[in-house]
């Protein structure tokens, strides 16, 4: 006997499945190509804090007068 074949909403439903799943694998593989690299931790992590830093900053310094 064959195998239905799917179509409409349940074929499109798989593939959405499939690139997510996909797009899954591609984060973990940058998020392990930055923790293995200290210069990339460092500008992905350390970069972005120090700008929160500033900004924060800035923007207590805007309140007080």
């Amino acid at each position: 006997m064959e195998e239905p074949v799917l179509t409409g909403i349940p074929l499109l439903l798989s593939n959405v499945g499939n690139v997510v799943t996909a797009a899954f694998g591609w984060v973990a593989k940058v998020g392990e190509a930055i923790v293995g690299n200290p210069v990339l931790l460092l500008f992905a992590v350390g970069v972005p804090l120090c700008g929160l830093g500033v900004g924060m900053f800035k923007r207590l310094l805007s309140t007080r007068g």
